[in-house]
């Protein structure tokens, strides 16, 4: 029979042995527990081989994050600098399909006047998804939509609060304008004449129209025509407070602003030239509907309002 003395020098063994068994219990159980926890998946997005079509949706590709997803482009996508050395698969309506093929996209972008293409591509059963640049509304729209669509909702929604702040702060600095001055804007024209001919003008629609009024301007055509000729006599008659003429990079490089100007300087009769409010804007970027349209905005209403 043990002595009281052996058992006592026993029991820390004992403790010893019970503290083992509990932490062997526990780290089965904690394993267990591990073990009926599904593992943590990445999402992986539907849609990882896009085409754009569009300059502007292509922009808005870049500002997503998306660049690395983006197969293919029209011939007119330029910016950013890297979208010009993705697979080209043709122009804005003659879409090689050959070559969209070979890419094997599983999303298109396109804007909404490009439907008969659309068409030809659910037929060939690829996804596509049509947006419309035509109104600021409809590209901060399409914002959303391509980043729901691409699982970029929340870069989406930053991008698009932001421009409609900068919307919001072009408006407030512009109420206060009275009465509005009657603005002309030249969507283009042949530069190559003594004189402006051959304009064509922002009408009724377009983003151009939303920019005169959001900055405080009116637009000097009343018409209701979207995108008008017009011709020498319809300018003198319309007599536009300030004129906004919109020339690609390549032209003002290679003609200049004193050539331009003198080309206006034919039209003495017109307030524009009298006040010197002949305003040329001449970077590529205003001439495109899309992401970055709140810089054309503001330029418009440094335009108008230049105080």
């Amino acid at each position: 029979m043990a002595s009281p003395t052996t058992k006592f020098n026993q029991l820390p063994r004992i403790i010893f042995l019970m503290l083992g068994v509990l932490v062997i219990f526990v780290s089965s159980h904690l394993l267990r527990q591990c073990a009926q926890k599904p593992a943590p998946t990445s999402h992986v997005s539907k849609y990882q081989r896009i085409i754009a079509l569009a300059p502007s949706s292509v922009e808005i590709i870049y500002q997503l994050g998306l660049e690395d997803r983006l197969v293919g482009v029209s011939r007119f996508c330029h910016y950013p600098p890297e979208a010009a050395s993705k697979p080209v698969v043709g122009g804005y309506l003659d879409l090689d399909f050959e070559s969209v093929l070979r890419l094997k996209p599983d999303c298109v972008i396109l804007l909404d006047e490009q439907h008969l293409l659309a068409k030809r591509l659910q037929q060939l059963n690829i996804k596509t998804i049509s947006v419309d640049h035509a109104s600021t509304g409809g590209i901060i729209h399409s914002i959303h939509v391509i980043g729901e669509t691409l699982d970029k909702s929340t870069e989406a929604k930053t991008i698009t609060n932001s421009l409609r702040n900068r919307i919001l702060a072009v408006e407030k600095n512009s109420s206060h304008i009275n009465p509005k001055p009657r603005v002309l804007v030249c969507i283009s024209r042949d530069t190559t004449a003594n004189h402006p001919d051959r304009i064509i003008a922002s009408g009724n629609a377009g983003v151009h129209q939303e920019y005169i009024t959001i900055a405080g301007g009116e637009n000097a055509y009343q018409g209701a025509i979207a995108y008008p000729s017009i011709s020498r006599e319809k300018l003198i008659q319309m007599d536009p407070d300030i004129i906004i003429d919109l020339v690609t990079e390549d032209t003002w490089n290679q003609t200049g602003e004193k050539k331009l100007l003198s080309q206006w300087s034919t039209y003495a009769e017109l307030k524009a030239v009298q006040n010197k409010r002949i305003i040329f804007i001449h970077e590529n970027k205003h001439l495109i509907p899309g992401p970055r349209f709140t810089d054309t905005l503001e330029v418009f209403a440094q335009a108008i309002n230049p105080k």
